[in-house]
């Protein structure tokens, strides 16, 4: 199980304050069987200054936490980043230390606002420089939902994060997204051990029992091959059958999700 999405890298940005905090979270990741947790921490790529100082404090959390967690048994920690798109950031160098380490993906975050054009000619710039964008928790912008086509386009992956599946009223939207094979890895997006806790486990559960044990081995699929860099191919997403179709309207209709 690989979490794609955290702020468990202490003391860099709304995430874990410290190392122990930390250790609790990767400890409470590894129990419910995670074994690889992606560090992304939030990057705010203004300029070059913003991202270069960026890459020193998380470079230097990456280091102090690595040594914390010598001789545990814990979860395999990734560093990466989650950028929020920025007009013209594409043209800052060392974008590449901001991607999955080992690989050209990286995770971006749309604005907050209104989407503008600006934001899809940053993806599609990304792309022609050989980046392979994966949106991050874009359950968090439904309310942009009639914009989700032009990212589609652009060939970006989507990141879900895994509350949508633990609140009824998104779990709905996300069996929509699955159907269209539109969900490629999740995130826990965890930020602490209470309100956002890791929670991967109880949304595997979700997953398997509503949508079927083939979307798991989906985005596990996906998820090992974005980390060796391998592309991902929305031809192996699974078809869902008539019958699972069918029960999956009934359930949604009788709002008994």
């Amino acid at each position: 199980m690989i979490d794609f999405h955290s702020h468990i890298l202490p003391g860099i940005d709304d995430g874990s304050e410290d190392v122990d905090t930390s250790l609790k979270m990767l400890s409470a990741s590894f129990a419910g069987g995670v074994d690889t947790v992606l560090l992304t921490p939030h990057c705010h790529p203004r300029s070059q200054e913003h991202i270069d100082r960026f890459l020193e404090n998380r470079d230097n959390a990456f280091k102090t936490l690595s040594s914390a967690i010598k001789g545990q048994e814990l979860p395999k920690i990734v560093p990466a980043s989650e950028i929020r798109i920025y007009a013209d950031f594409h043209k800052y160098k060392r974008l590449d230390e901001l991607c999955i380490s080992g690989t050209n993906y990286i995770l971006l975050e749309m604005p907050y606002e209104v989407w503008r054009d600006y934001a899809f000619e940053e993806i599609y710039q990304l792309t022609r420089l050989g980046f392979k964008p994966i949106m991050a928790h874009l359950d968090r912008f439904l309310d942009q939902e009639k914009h989700f086509r032009e990212i589609y386009s652009l060939q970006a992956l989507v990141q879900m994060n895994t509350s949508a599946f633990l609140e009824t009223a998104t779990r709905k939207k996300m069996a929509k997204f699955f159907e269209q094979g539109h969900i490629h890895v999740l995130g826990s997006d965890t930020h602490d051990l209470t309100e956002r806790k890791p929670d991967m486990a109880e949304a595997y559960d979700v997953i398997s029992k509503k949508f079927g044990k083939e979307y798991i081995d989906y985005i596990n699929y996906a998820g090992s091959n974005i980390l060796q860099n391998k592309d991902v191919s929305p031809s192996n997403f699974p078809k869902m059958n008539l019958m699972k179709k069918l029960l999956m309207i009934c359930q949604t209709k009788c709002n008994i999700f």
